[in-house]
């Protein structure tokens, strides 16, 4: 089983094979499942299947096609991806299908990676790109933060039915906002600006859609959250889905998910291993967000802090390691600094960078 975070595939894949976002998608997944196996085995998240079980189960049926469904609760594993592929094995599998939110995105890829299959996901949120991207986030059984396992192809499909997403808690889609925007201040890391002159081009095309991302989301999102608020599928909460998943993963899949997340998503990647429990509750987005006041302090955009802090504070968001539910003592602050330091995300040997770095942390008390 591959895990290798260093060893890259030089190839870039952008994205899944097939992308679909649009109303009463649930009623078409079967036909499209169909197109890559007959036995699929779904894997799906508890409150995912209760909302949507009858629906996709109907929908496949229709279609000829006999799947055997694994209801899971736990984080992506490589524990829970080989159990799971186990089962697809025994069940003759011959494709996933991934039904839920952004971890079950991830372990149904991996479930398909350890099992030799493909892989289908139905997002039931857009609050990341893991729907979408070519990799893993994989974590140990308690919720710690393992490492990043990155596949040489593209998923399937990946199937986002606006409904389902309309009805969704706001929580979830700003998430996915915050996250999507976090791409541009992040592959700026430590500076204010690129430039294509001293950029490799697949860097500074990643960064441009970034920007533009960026651009849109700060100026439509709001709407789209008041939408989705009184859950109706729009045209503001569609675009915004758009630019949260397929948009966004196609600036991680460019950059073969480096250079795209620095230090806010070490920060989250802290949070997991330090504060585990502590930080159960907390949605990536929401912790990637926290971190974001770190990266714009580290980058030299202080002029920015304030703007996204009331950005946040209208999606009803966390602000600060309190609000995650970790207490933002000199003493956690600075174990989160010293994840950033150990990581390779930080390669710095001058003091005023470490300096500056101790600041930009302690912008999240």
């Amino acid at each position: 089983m591959a895990s290798s975070t260093t060893e890259l595939d030089t190839a870039i894949k952008f994205g899944a094979g097939r992308y679909r976002q649009e109303r009463g998608l649930l009623a078409e997944c079967g036909s499209e499942i169909a197109r890559f196996g007959k036995r699929p085995l779904v894997v799906a998240g508890p409150n995912s299947w209760e909302v949507m079980g009858d629906s996709l189960m109907l929908s496949m049926e229709g279609e000829g096609l006999q799947p055997q469904v694994e209801v899971y609760g736990g984080w992506c594993s490589f524990e829970g991806a080989e159990e799971l592929a186990e089962k697809a094995r025994q069940f003759g599998a011959d494709e996933i299908v991934g039904v839920g939110g952004g971890k079950i995105m991830d372990l149904a890829k991996a479930v398909g990676e350890t099992a030799g299959l493909g892989t289908v996901n139905i997002p039931t949120a857009a609050s990341s790109c893991a729907p979408f991207t070519c990799m893993s986030v994989m974590y140990t059984a308690e919720g710690g933060k393992k490492l990043s396992w990155r596949f040489d192809h593209e998923i399937d499909a990946c199937l986002m039915d606006m409904d389902v997403i309309a009805n969704c808690p706001i929580r979830f889609t700003a998430a996915g906002i915050v996250d999507a925007m976090a791409k541009r201040i992040e592959m700026l890391n430590g500076k204010p600006s690129l430039s294509l002159s001293d950029t490799p081009v697949d860097i500074f095309s990643a960064y441009s859609i970034a920007e533009y991302t960026y651009g849109a989301l700060r100026d439509n999102a709001l709407v789209a959250i008041e939408d989705n608020r009184r859950h109706e599928a729009t045209k503001a909460l569609n675009d915004v889905a758009f630019m949260n998943v397929p948009i966004t993963g196609v600036i991680a899949n460019t950059t073969k998910s480096f250079k795209q997340s620095e230090l806010a998503h070490v920060i989250y990647d802290g949070v997991r291993t330090i504060f585990t429990s502590e930080g159960q509750k907390a949605v990536h987005g929401e912790i990637v967000g926290v971190g974001l006041f770190c990266q714009l302090y580290f980058n030299d955009q202080q002029d920015q802090m304030q703007e996204l802090r009331e950005f946040m504070h209208a999606m009803d968001m966390p602000l600060s390691f309190d609000d995650l539910g970790i207490e933002s003592s000199d003493k956690n602050l600075d174990s989160i600094e010293e994840y950033i330091v150990n990581s390779r995300h930080y390669n710095s040997d001058d003091p005023d960078d470490r300096r500056r770095l101790h600041e930009a942390v302690h912008q999240m008390a």
